[in-house]
């Protein structure tokens, strides 16, 4: 019988991180308030996923850094109606892609989420 030869790791030697899920980032997320209303609201915050031009695909969830927080009312609304018109009829101008590569880059400082999100209600201004 001849004996068995091991085979090498593919990964050689280095060890694969899971970059999709953040639960710390995540905890942080539900912290914020509403990114809709710009405030607590009576709801429960929860970390919703913006798929769009995401990593996620079919049937797959979106890797934890594209995540904005909502209440439970407007992440039910944002999945009744699809991303595209939740965005545009509730989202008062917010770019959820860039509001959550933000709060990616600022995950767990309190004031500066509190900033981005009251930075990303505002109103663009066009200069004429």
């Amino acid at each position: 019988m001849k004996p068995r030869i091991k085979k090498a790791p593919l990964n050689h030697g280095r060890t694969k991180k899971n970059t999709r899920s953040a639960p710390k980032h995540l905890a942080w997320i539900r912290t914020l308030p509403c990114v809709v209303t710009g405030r607590r609201c009576t709801a429960i915050i929860e970390a919703a996923h913006y798929r769009r031009g995401t990593d996620g695909g079919m049937g797959l969830k979106p890797s934890d850094k594209h995540s904005v927080p909502l209440c439970t009312v407007h992440h039910r609304i944002q999945h009744e109606l699809g991303e595209l018109r939740f965005w545009a009829e509730f989202g008062h101008g917010i770019n959820p892609v860039s509001l959550a590569e933000r709060l990616w880059k600022i995950s767990g400082d309190a004031e500066a989420g509190l900033r981005a999100i009251y930075r990303a209600r505002r109103p663009v201004r066009v200069a004429t």
